[in-house]
């Protein structure tokens, strides 16, 4: 009987090598195509799923959540039109062009205290939907990726950025409150993911520049990891076999050692433009299996179909025999992309 997709991974996850490497157009549980490229692989192919029509190994489901309140709108003074809200109440505003976001609107912008924040209603997630899919993935022989939350991203988008870094250090208190906040509703996601049968947890939590961290890594480890930890703990003693997901931008290599430490079995995108990927899977490749991206900013937007392939090739060729990697946009990939570069990834990372 042949490997499946889910075995093939397994074994990769287990510390194994794989059948063959294996690829995703997606960013772990997030969409990879964005709208207008997403429309234009409608109208190129007559189908809606680009995992199934390129093949790709991984599948994606996750649940539904909503904000807690009842108008998130009254969270916010004058707002752009056109802005839409999440379900933690925080306004998005695109500015007309599809598949971006120009501005957001924290919702605790105006927050002064810990009351302020616990406040704030926690997102509602739903778990009464239809969670067929994610069986008729598995029987035809898929893993499935699904989002399940965010700590330090969440909480400066929630609070706003500088306000944020500023609480961490001259108001640690209420620093505090915004993260318990969150890793209190990332538990709650991650442990109900798990129990609809997700295989494979995303998070997302980018604490980098392309130069450097976005906050120092005294201050990532003192509030950050120790609320990953709990995360991770709660879901590993609930459902040991449920893998974890880090999608983590930039030059983060000062804090690559604490990921591993906190149990995350995927790092992406290991960002091609500040970190090398061949040093970084010389140093940690058989610790965490680190995905090879292919890059959204420059690559894929930018380069020929053949120079796709071609960094395909290499990336493929640092992992050698071993396959201990997962081929993937480093990003989104862009409205600007040709469609011939998205085809040649797929293309490439199939063979």
């Amino acid at each position: 009987m042949p490997t499946r997709p889910i075995d093939n991974l397994r074994a990769l996850l287990a510390g194994q090598t794989p059948e063959w490497i294996p690829f995703s157009l997606d960013v772990g549980a997030a969409p990879g195509l964005s709208e207008p490229v997403l429309e234009n692989f409608r109208r190129v192919t007559g189908a809606e799923d680009p995992g199934e029509y390129f093949k790709a190994d991984v599948r994606l489901f996750s649940l539904k959540t909503r904000f807690g309140g009842d108008d998130p709108a009254a969270l916010h003074g004058a707002v752009e039109p056109g802005t839409t809200f999440d379900e933690w109440g925080i306004g998005h505003w695109a500015g007309g062009l599809p598949g971006t976001t120009d501005r957001t609107y924290p919702a605790l912008a105006s927050a002064r205290s810990i009351g302020d924040v616990e406040a704030l209603p926690s997102p509602i997630i739903e778990v009464d939907g239809d969670m067929s899919p994610i069986q008729r993935h598995h029987d035809a022989g898929y893993p499935v990726f699904g989002y399940a939350g965010s700590i330090y991203e969440w909480s400066w988008w929630i609070r706003g950025m500088q306000s944020f870094l500023m609480d961490l250090v001259s108001e640690p208190e209420l620093a505090e409150a915004v993260i318990r906040k969150i890793a209190g509703h990332t538990r709650r996601l991650a442990l109900a993911s798990a129990s609809a049968g997700i295989d494979v947890l995303c998070f997302y939590d980018d604490a980098g520049t392309q130069r450097n961290m976005q906050i120092s890594p005294e201050l990532w480890r003192r509030f950050i990891k120790p609320a990953w930890r709990d995360v991770l703990d709660a879901v590993r003693q609930a459902y040991p076999h449920v893998k974890f997901f880090l999608h983590c931008c930039g030059k983060i290599d000062a804090i690559v050692p604490d990921v591993i430490e906190l149990g995350f079995h995927i790092l992406h995108p290991v960002q091609p433009e500040c970190m090398d990927f061949g040093e970084t899977y010389r140093n940690y490749g058989r610790e965490i299996v680190l995905t090879a991206t292919i890059s959204a900013q420059q690559i894929f937007p930018f380069r020929s179909p053949e120079e796709v392939r071609a960094e395909v090739r290499r990336l493929a060729g640092i992992v050698g025999a071993d396959r201990r990697t997962i081929l993937m946009p480093s990003n989104v990939i862009q409205p600007e992309t040709p469609w011939e570069n998205v085809v040649a990834f797929a293309d490439e990372a199939c063979r």
